[in-house]
């Protein structure tokens, strides 16, 4: 069974670590578009890892990793009905968010 397993998890696994810098990056700009509800104004990663994000329109936001990412995703189209942000923090215990029409919340994680 373990080999069946890692038969089909592998290529996965692969595929997933195999993705260039240049291509991450294209996809944290692509999500930054849709999440800013405007133009992203600027883009930045630092030497933490965290990605972060100045809009257009003066909104902005810091991202962690993968999974904020798609989570961000998520709380966008549920909290904000997919028009953006003004602010997005992560904090230990929760997100803490403003949506583009002045709606705030603390969601827990």
């Amino acid at each position: 069974m373990k080999p069946l397993l890692s038969i089909i998890f592998l290529p996965l696994i692969l595929t997933a670590c195999s993705k260039s810098v240049d291509e991450r990056a294209d996809e944290y700009v692509d999500t930054s578009f849709t999440l800013c509800g405007s133009k992203v104004q600027a883009f930045s990663q630092g030497d933490d890892g965290k990605i972060r994000v100045v809009c257009e329109n003066e909104s902005y936001f810091l991202v962690k990793n993968q999974e904020t990412l798609a989570y961000m995703h998520e709380l966008n189209g549920a909290y904000c009905k997919g028009k953006g942000f003004q602010t997005f923090n992560e904090r230990s215990k929760y997100y803490t968010f403003t949506c583009i029409d002045d709606r705030s919340f603390n969601i827990p994680k």
